[in-house]
């Protein structure tokens, strides 16, 4: 497993430290978290692993992801990651060369994005009363993000998604390519992630998903009789191209280290 190479990159060589658990180890006597981050990994990224496992500064995407519970000094928070069953042994290994150590759960099966995050619910402590869902695709998404997405729910909003204003003119165009309208949009944004849900409604949302959905968390609340809040989103939670993004990724966690950003 450790010469096994995704993309241009590939899990680090030789000696991994041991796999500790696949549960976190809490420590004694510290007040259980009332939040937990959860990072579903379905079985449509066995096609894309580069996403997962190709370096970056001195990380991988799938480490970032957690940073939001990791660098903001909260190692005792619990986090969850849900992954298909097919990248389960991978995830694991990348996990134990960076020594991080998180629950995670083997979803069998289609493994669909639905799957994974009722799975990730099941393992999710009962002290916890809010839940950040992530996306894989977004590993830049910021502490400060993560923190005020956490703020809205606990100030009372059911749902919290992160948004960015739309900056750019939108254009509607015909079947020929010819643009036939300018869209407003001073009232459109660009959701991103992490996402904060109350744990009782996102658990009620996903037993209520048919089979035929085209799943969306947002779109779940909705049909719910939910209204999602919208607080303002952060610049660096794009969703990340690789191996196109690679530099900009590098520069971001670089002006990051040096407080520069």
């Amino acid at each position: 497993m450790a010469n096994q190479k995704f993309g241009n990159v590939g899990l680090p060589h030789a000696r991994l430290p041991r796999w500790h658990s696949t549960t976190a180890t809490r420590s004694h006597g510290r007040q259980r978290p009332d939040w937990a981050l959860i990072v579903p990994i379905p079985a449509s990224l066995t096609t894309n692993r580069e996403l997962l496992f190709t370096r970056f500064g001195d990380t991988v995407p799938l480490v970032q992801c957690l940073q939001s519970r990791i660098v903001a000094g909260r190692p005792d928070a619990d986090a969850v990651i849900a992954v298909a069953e097919a990248l389960h042994a991978d995830v694991k290994a990348v996990l134990a060369a960076h020594d991080v150590q998180v629950t995670v759960t083997s979803v069998p099966g289609a493994a669909t994005r639905e799957d994974c995050l009722s799975a990730a619910l099941a393992q999710v402590a009962d002290a916890v009363e809010y839940v950040l869902v992530h996306d894989i695709r977004r590993p830049l998404a910021s502490t400060d993000l993560a923190d005020r997405v956490l703020d809205g729910l606990r100030a009372g909003n059911d749902v919290v998604v992160p948004a960015l204003a739309m900056v750019d003119s939108v254009k509607t165009v015909d079947a020929a390519g010819a643009v036939t309208e300018t869209v407003d949009r001073s009232r459109l944004r660009s959701a991103q992630y992490p996402r904060g849900f109350h744990r009782e409604h996102l658990t009620a949302m996903l037993a209520a998903v048919e089979p035929t959905d085209d799943f969306d968390e947002l779109t779940l609340a909705r049909r719910a009789g939910v209204t999602p809040a919208v607080i303002d989103g952060d610049p660096d939670a794009f969703i990340l191209d690789i191996p196109r993004d690679i530099e900009l990724a590098d520069a971001i966690l670089g002006c990051r280290l040096a407080q520069q950003r």
